[in-house]
């Protein structure tokens, strides 16, 4: 799992939720396409992991549309890059994300 973060710092309970997501980085990375792809690893009320071979930057604004389970809808929000960390056996990161709205 990602990074060892216990329990305690967490301000809310997590919730396994592997889904394709796609989003769009803020200004201020010179990224050639706009829309990206990644995968969430569980989601709480307050925030979500993220699995992406974007690399991104701590405190960047991404706005990203997560899909609803069981009902066909998807909901977009914003959220806040809270910090990153390359994946050790293979390409990519994981990134913990803030939610804004």
């Amino acid at each position: 799992m990602a990074r060892g973060i216990s329990r305690e710092r967490r301000g809310s309970e997590r919730y396994g939720l592997r889904t394709k997501v796609v989003y769009e980085p803020s200004a201020g990375l010179d990224l050639k396409e706009k829309i990206h792809a990644g995968k969430t690893i569980n989601i709480s009320s307050g925030g979500f992991c993220l699995k992406t071979e974007t690399p991104l930057s701590q405190s960047q604004i991404i706005r990203v549309s997560i899909p609803v389970p069981k009902v066909n809808a998807v909901s977009p929000t914003l959220a806040e890059v809270c910090w990153v960390e390359g994946l050790k056996k293979q390409k990519g990161y994981w990134v913990g994300l803030r939610f804004l709205l």
